[in-house]
């Protein structure tokens, strides 16, 4: 594919010689008469013009083959050279020359709509183009066959075999060339206005590309408009040529224009062999690195983001989580070192046209990327413990305070009845009767009883005696039959573990048949716990409505309490499917 490609070129550069070469002969001895004193400007001009196209067009189509705008500069400066056969005195020559005599004009308004590009992107351009087309051989198909040789600026043109009826002077198609005159002018002022418009919603980076083009782009749009507005208030002729002349001038400039914005993108990948050295330097610091990397990118506004395939989540320098998706005026572009993803850059839509660019310094970056991805990495964890420790914190705050109420509105509250109970049998002692003072102590042993059941309550929330004699399994058993809503202990293995181990899995499941209990609505709950590969596996299974809150302070502590081990908590719990609170925590 590329031999054919290479020569597929080399072929249209001879041809574009070869046009040119014919072209020139055509001028010169084709019969056109050109005035001496004008000839030579004009022959060199013309080849100018149209070799000018056709290089850049070739240099930009092997520079971006998947653009269509090197492809169009070279249709355009065959087009300009095909429109010089009406030179050529001969009844085909002059029916060609006419025939294509204004297509490169339709040509540039399709380059120029739709560059850097060379597609179409809208209906606003797709009916500029159309309209361009439209002027050009249609229409000077219908004045070749309809008006015959009026349009012809040469002296003399041979008999024009195709026309239907001669006018012989008896309709003047000057009125209808000026409306289409004014038409073209029309269509160019259109055209000036979409290439500022577009010049000037574009990005930093989107403008540092179109703006040699668009200079010239609008440099031609003026120049050509002055020229067709001098056509329809019929100056005199030798300004006619001046301003000619001036248009073909910048036809020669903007392609050249065009290639200096290509030899720039040549300057910006050597600037990445500047971005290695600078990131060699010294170990970089995150704004450090995002910094070079825009300054070579020459997008200010490029952020970096890494990856953490463990939480499969993007960090910013930081740590922090960030969400990283496309948009209108931002693209993405990932980021892989041995075949791993490791970062993604954020940048401006229009680097999309620079692949190689983009390619080159991530390339060249893609260590420090990889150092810096690992110090974020680290920074993020460290977010994450502070975060943990906050939440734990906050959790024993609060599981003190509520062991406070507790205590305040259930023991205590019995114990002072206690106390005042046998403060009244002291002071009734020698004046009531036995009966009365053993009800007072019966009160008061009743009293201390409800006490003391409160506070055993109590204690096996804070720490389960059954668990510490017993073992998990009987502990499990325990809170299964203390559940209002029926519980199944699916399968506890017969051993015992590490006391932190124990106690973690006996609250998650605890935990979790509270949930079941207050906020899934479960009709029953199967609890299960298996040992594999030196990790314990703690599973609570629920029929209940699902769509547990996953941040809530329940489940969120226990995560905590979970990774304190090494652990890691998941929930399920789709809509009106139920929910699954899986713990997997190791056993030593």
């Amino acid at each position: 594919m590329q031999r054919l490609r290479r020569r597929t070129r080399a072929t249209l550069a001879a041809a574009g010689a070869a046009a040119g070469v014919a072209a020139a002969g055509a001028l010169v001895w084709g019969g056109y008469r050109v005035p001496a004193d004008l000839l030579a400007p004009t022959l060199v001009l013309d080849l100018a013009v149209g070799w000018s196209f056709i290089g850049v067009g070739l240099v930009a189509w092997t520079r971006r083959p998947d653009s269509r705008t090197g492809l169009l500069m070279v249709v355009l400066g065959f087009a300009w050279f095909a429109r010089f056969a009406v030179a050529v005195d001969t009844r085909t020559g002059f029916v060609v020359g006419v025939l294509v005599g204004s297509v490169h004009l339709s040509v540039l308004v399709h380059l120029l709509v739709t560059f850097p590009g060379g597609r179409v992107q809208d209906r606003g351009q797709r009916v500029l183009v159309t309209v361009g087309y439209l002027l050009s051989a249609p229409l000077d198909a219908v004045f070749l066959v309809v008006f015959g040789a009026q349009r012809q600026l040469g002296e003399g043109p041979p008999p024009n075999g195709l026309v239907i009826a001669p006018s012989n002077g008896e309709f003047d198609p000057s009125g209808v060339d000026l409306a289409v005159q004014g038409v073209v002018v029309v269509l160019f002022v259109s055209l000036l206005a979409t290439v500022f418009t577009r010049w000037r919603s574009a990005g930093p980076a989107q403008r540092r590309g179109l703006t040699p083009g668009a200079l010239g782009a609008a440099l031609i749009v003026v120049t050509i408009l002055v020229e067709r507005t001098a056509v329809l208030l019929l100056i005199p002729p030798a300004v006619g040529v001046a301003l000619a002349w001036s248009a073909e001038v910048v036809l020669v400039v903007w392609p050249l224009a065009l290639l200096l914005g290509l030899l720039r993108s040549q300057l910006d990948r050597s600037a990445v062999s500047r971005l290695i050295v600078e990131l060699g330097a010294g170990l970089p610091v995150p704004e450090r690195l995002r910094s070079a990397l825009a300054a070579t990118l020459h997008d200010p506004s490029l952020e970096l983001a890494y990856w953490l395939p463990e939480r499969r989540t993007f960090v910013d320098p930081a740590g922090a989580p960030v969400r990283v998706a496309p948009a209108r005026d931002r693209a993405l572009t990932y980021l892989e070192r041995d075949g791993r993803q490791i970062a993604v850059l954020v940048h401006d839509p229009a680097l999309a046209g620079e692949p190689e660019l983009v390619a080159a310094v991530a390339a060249g970056a893609g260590l420090a990327v990889e150092n810096d991805r690992l110090h974020a990495e680290v920074r993020s964890r460290l977010r994450e413990v502070q975060a943990s420790r906050a939440r734990i914190v906050e959790a024993a705050d609060g599981a003190r305070r509520r062991v406070e109420r507790d205590l305040h509105d259930g023991a205590q509250q019995r114990l002072v009845t206690v106390a005042l109970a046998l403060r009244l049998a002291r002071t009734q002692v020698g004046t009531a009767s036995s009966a009365e003072l053993a009800a007072l102590l019966d009160e008061a042993g009743a009293e201390l009883a409800g006490a003391l059941d409160e506070l055993r309550e109590l204690a096996r929330g804070i720490h389960p005696v059954l668990l510490t004699d017993a073992g998990l399994g009987p502990a499990l058993e325990s809170l299964a039959e203390r559940c209002p809503v029926p519980a199944v202990v699916a399968a506890v293995p017969a051993r015992r573990w590490a006391e932190a181990v124990e106690q973690t899995c006996y609250f998650v499941v605890s935990e979790a048949l509270a949930n079941a209990v207050k906020h899934a609505g479960a009709a029953q709950v199967v609890v299960e716990v298996r040992e594999t590969a030196g990790r314990l596996r703690v599973e609570v299974g629920d029929d209940g409505a699902g769509g547990a809150d996953v941040s809530g302070s329940g489940l969120r502590g226990l995560a905590d309490r979970v990774a304190t081990l090494g652990g890691e908590l998941t929930v399920h719990s789709p809509r009106s499917g139920g929910t699954r609170v899986i713990a997997t925590v190791p056993c030593a």
